[in-house]
Order: C-alpha cells, then sequence, then structure tokens
C-alpha cells in the first residue's frame, strides 16, 4: 500500500474513532459502529478477479430505469447487452443485466467508481458481472467503455492478471456504551 494511501486510512480511521468516542460521551448513550466490507473496485483487475464473468459488448436495448422507493435519485438501470466476446465465465447473448446508478438533475445517469461506468444504448464496453440474478437480469459489477483493441486487451490482460483479492473481516461490528449521568 502507498504511503499516502496508508496515511489516509489511518486518519480517516483516527476521525471515526473520535467522532464515535465524542458521540457517546455527550450524548451519554449506547453507539453501534459497523461497516459495509466490499472487494476493492478501483481496477480492471480487481472487478474481473470478483467477477463471475467478464465481457466485451455493445448496449443494444433500450434501457429502463427503476427508482428506489426510498430515495427516487437512485435506483436500478436495465438494459441489454449484445456480447461480442466472453474473455471469462459464460455468457448467453443477448444478456439482460441491471446496474444500481443515481438519476442527474439532467435526467442523466452516474455512478461513484470509475471503473463502473453508467451504460448507455449504442456504446461498447466491458462489463463484469455477478452470476446473482434477480428479475432484472444479471447484475454488473463493474463496465468502462471499450472502444477499441486496445480497450479489449486492457481487460483481457485483466482476466489474465488472476489477481488475489484480500481477505476481508466483515463481522467487525462493535458496540460501545457509555454510562448515563444521574
Amino acid at each position: 500500500m502507498p504511503k499516502h494511501a496508508l496515511i489516509a486510512a489511518v486518519t480517516t480511521v483516527l476521525a471515526l474513532a473520535v467522532t464515535a468516542g465524542a458521540y457517546v460521551l455527550l450524548e451519554d448513550g449506547e453507539i453501534t459502529v459497523s461497516s459495509l466490507c466490499a472487494p476493492p473496485a478501483s481496477t480492471p483487475e480487481h472487478v474481473a478477479a470478483f467477477a463471475d464473468t467478464v465481457v466485451i459488448g455493445t448496449v443494444s436495448g433500450p434501457i429502463r430505469y427503476t427508482p428506489n422507493d426510498a430515495d427516487s435519485a437512485t435506483g436500478v438501470q436495465v438494459a441489454t447487452l449484445t456480447v461480442e466476446r466472453t474473455l471469462k465465465g459464460t455468457a448467453q447473448d443477448p444478456l439482460t443485466v441491471a446496474q444500481a446508478v443515481t438519476r442527474t438533475a439532467r435526467d442523466t445517469y452516474t455512478t461513484t467508481e470509475p471503473v463502473y461506468q453508467p451504460l448507455i444504448t449504442g456504446q461498447r464496453y466491458a462489463v463484469a458481472l455477478l452470476d446473482r440474478a434477480d428479475a432484472d437480469g444479471r447484475w454488473v459489477w463493474g463496465a468502462e467503455r471499450a472502444t477499441g483493441a486496445a480497450d479489449d486487451d486492457r481487460w483481457a490482460d485483466a482476466v489474465a492478471a488472476k489477481v488475489v483479492l484480500p481477505t476481508g473481516t466483515c463481522d467487525d461490528t462493535s458496540t460501545i456504551t457509555s454510562t448515563p449521568t444521574p
């Protein structure tokens, strides 16, 4: 891990600990701290390692958006993907895929990860998929525009790298209780 990333991680953990401690001291109550553990998804190598299937294809069908009941700005975008090449796993052609997105004020979609780009009809992508499916199709774990052979090769190399993902312990829930003041 690069030195600046380690410093940023340590600073973040310390800030969270101080905030939780201050809350407990000021509120005289109980606080439960939890974290969500997910594998890294910032590079094609990490995305490809976690995904069950990686394909190159073009979004060919209409895209529909189903808003989240609690927050209509977030939801699921469902699209049809015409598969040109399978780099990992198995995939029928065409595929119905579902992707979590945020709707913008201009009625477009956005995501927060660089290797998780919103799918757009008519565009070509490298798409990493999870085999877990629901009524909306297979879930997109990662997507990145693939405009030519160099992008195809980048993702083929990412699959071939067979990166070993770090083992995470995701059962790190802690409850802190302070003594109430009389």
